[in-house]
Parts: structure tokens; C-alpha cells; sequence
């Protein structure tokens, strides 16, 4: 196979399916009204996990608001579940790190951002951590969404089957998708509210975690972004996103267990008779000819043959 060649043709099915999607305006203004909401924003996760699960080839109709909630919340409980662990617990590692080092990671915060110009800060910090959560979290997401099983594994082993290297390649350009929508509303909104002036803090904790962990799980739940600047082409943009995770070749689901066959005949008599022992006690032979006297009654009544009473007397357990 070609190189990148994996890569093109996910990137290329992605953005053909968001295509369809930006022709069928009514379904991209549904979707677009319930993603400026919040929390009912959730309901188009909801849509786009099913997205990966069917992996259709055009676009669902937006129906079952209710479930595609559920499905939404469910997701955004994984999305936070796997931004602690793979993003909050090494920041928090690096931060006191920085603490046993002396760094003062405010100030050094705080001298990034005034030396360089905002709109590429926003834009690179934005591209760093959309990248870092596409490469490192986006597949576990599409593997709970496709089989409804978190497992980092089988979500890893996806990635190694499409191939590290094109799917770094599928992360930086949807990085590069998302950045400049998710740095512009970030800039904006940063830059309308009237900011207090920087002031110089002691290192600790309780002012370096909330900056470093605040920072990067902002930029990695969607749902946190202001969707309402953009709003149709955040959901064109997402609508490739996990048109993209929806063809990673995650491991087949394992089949069914085989149904387990009925009872004979003689396993019923044998239950019947383990009942009635556990019941009532005394030795087998009493209980088996309690069985025998219930099941010439059940034949006489029903009229029915004997191995049809003792199936009667073994449903009726």
C-alpha cells in the first residue's frame, strides 16, 4: 500500500461525508441549533458516536432525541475519564515536578503569552492539544462508541492496523481543521472580557494546576469551545472527525456466546427430583415417587403424554 495511502482515503471519505451533510440543510441546521445549546449539545454527540457505530454512508437522520442524549453523555463520561488519565495525571506529575525544581510555571506561563502574538498563541496551543487528544485520546473514544467497550488496548491496536505513521498524518490535519475555528472563539472571547492585570504569585500548587490542567482539558472537550462562533462549520468539521475514527479497523466485537440447549427430558425428571429432595427431604426413592404420582395427575388432567408433564412440572419450578 502506498504511503499515506490509508490516510487519504479516510480523510477523503470524511470530508465527502461532511459534503452530503452541508447539502442536506436541514439535518446541518438540526444540528447546528442543538450544538450552541449547552447541554443539549450533548444529543449531538450522541449523534455522531452513532456516526462511528454504523459508519453509514450518508448522513443519519437526527431522530431519538432522548437516546442520542443518553449516548452523548456517556460519551462526554469517557471523554473526561481519558483526559484525566492520559492528560490530568501527567500534568499533575509535571507540575510538581516543576515544584521540586523551583520553576515558577506561572511566570513562565505568563512570559509565553505575553511575548507572543495572541492569535498565534491561540492557534498553536490549540493545535498542540487537538493534536495530543486526537492521537492519544480519539481512538479510545471510537472504540467505546463502535463496541460500547473502553478498553485502551484494543483502541491502540486499531491505530497500528491503519498505521501509526498515517494516522499521525489523519491528526494533524484534522488538528489543523480544528484550530483556527477553536483559537478564533477562544481569542475572542478572551479578548472581549476585560482581563485583571497579571500579578505575581508564589509557586504552588493550588495556582499552577488549575492553569496547566484548566488549559489543556478546555482545548480537548469539545464541549467546552463556544460553539455558537462558527457553529455550522464546527459541526462539518466534527461531522469529519468521526467520519474518520468510524473507519479506523477496530477489532471485530466477540461473537455470542452459543445459546445454551434445552434441558432433556431426563435433566427435567432429574430437577424435579432435586427439588423435591431439598424441599421436603427423605431419600430419593420417596421423591421420585412423588414426581411420578405429580406427573400421572398432570397426564390425567391435561391429557398430555408423560414427557410433556414432566416438561409442564419443570416449567412450573
Amino acid at each position: 500500500m502506498a504511503s499515506l495511502e490509508r490516510a487519504r482515503s479516510a480523510l477523503a471519505e470524511g470530508f465527502r461525508f461532511a459534503a452530503a451533510l452541508a447539502k442536506d440543510t436541514r439535518k446541518l441546521l438540526t444540528l447546528t441549533l442543538l450544538n450552541i445549546v449547552p447541554v443539549v449539545n450533548l444529543s449531538v454527540t450522541g449523534y455522531f458516536a452513532r456516526v462511528v457505530r454504523d459508519n453509514p454512508r450518508e448522513p443519519l437522520e437526527v431522530r431519538g432525541f432522548k437516546e442520542l442524549l443518553k449516548e452523548g453523555f456517556r460519551l462526554l463520561l469517557v471523554q473526561l475519564l481519558l483526559g484525566f488519565i492520559i492528560v490530568g495525571l501527567p500534568s499533575w506529575a509535571a507540575t510538581f515536578v516543576l515544584l521540586a525544581l523551583r520553576v515558577n510555571a506561572y511566570e513562565l506561563f505568563k512570559a509565553v503569552y505575553e511575548n507572543v502574538p495572541a492569535a498565534l498563541f491561540w492557534i498553536s496551543s490549540t493545535f498542540i492539544s487537538v493534536f495530543v487528544g486526537n492521537l492519544l485520546i480519539a481512538p479510545a473514544i471510537g472504540f467505546y462508541a463502535k463496541r460500547g467497550v473502553l478498553t485502551l488496548e484494543d483502541a491502540w491496536r486499531a491505530v497500528r492496523d491503519f498505521g501509526l505513521t498515517e494516522y499521525v498524518f489523519v491528526c494533524l490535519v484534522l488538528a489543523a481543521l480544528h484550530s483556527p475555528l477553536a483559537a478564533a472563539a477562544q481569542f475572542s472571547l478572551t479578548s472581549s472580557v476585560q482581563q485583571p492585570p497579571m500579578q505575581r504569585y508564589a509557586v504552588g500548587a493550588a495556582e499552577v494546576l488549575p492553569v496547566i490542567v484548566g488549559l489543556i482539558m478546555q482545548r480537548l472537550i469539545h464541549s467546552q469551545l463556544p460553539f455558537v462562533v462558527s457553529a455550522p462549520l464546527v459541526v462539518l468539521i466534527n461531522s469529519i472527525h468521526f467520519k474518520v475514527l468510524a473507519q479506523l479497523p477496530y477489532p471485530a466485537a466477540a461473537p455470542p456466546p452459543p445459546p445454551t440447549p434445552p434441558p432433556t427430558i431426563e435433566e427435567m425428571y432429574e430437577e424435579l427430583v432435586d427439588r423435591v429432595l431439598r424441599t421436603w427431604g427423605g431419600t430419593p426413592e420417596r421423591a421420585r415417587a412423588r414426581i411420578e404420582s405429580s406427573i400421572r395427575k398432570v397426564m390425567m388432567e391435561r391429557g398430555v403424554s408423560r414427557d410433556e408433564a414432566v416438561r409442564i412440572l419443570y416449567e412450573e419450578l
